[in-house]
């Protein structure tokens, strides 16, 4: 129970700080900027692996469709929000972390032995 709720909880934290990052008219001063598409690529992948393990009973297409839906509407709100600007490059590049991230959930399920017992933890399988 407590872990699932730890999982939960920090997966919003996340979104939390890519909204905060997301929409703040100067992100550089808040943390340091370096390749942009990278970043997104990083931040998604972690973010997959984050809605994994916070609802891993939800299906991962779900998952994945939540995590581009939301980095859509970020990059919508973005483009009211001068100077950030909408990119199509940062929706592909937070798509392609998504599809990382969810991969390599599905490999370590598939092949550590051990990983699905520590993903499903406390709750009935």
């Amino acid at each position: 129970m407590a872990w699932r709720f730890l999982c939960v909880v920090q997966f919003y934290i996340l979104l939390v700080i890519y909204t905060y990052l997301g929409l703040t008219p100067h992100p550089e001063n808040t943390i340091p900027v370096f390749n942009d598409l990278i970043m997104h690529f990083a931040g998604y992948t972690v973010a997959a692996i984050s809605i994994n393990f916070a609802r891993p009973f939800w299906p991962m297409w779900q998952q994945a469709l939540i995590l581009v839906g939301y980095s859509v509407a970020i990059e919508i709100a973005q483009h009211f929000n001068p100077p950030r600007t909408f990119s199509l490059a940062d929706i592909l590049a937070n798509a392609t972390g998504v599809a990382l991230g969810l991969a390599l959930i599905l490999l370590s399920k598939r092949y550590l032995p051990g990983f699905k017992t520590f993903l499903y933890w406390k709750t009935k399988v």
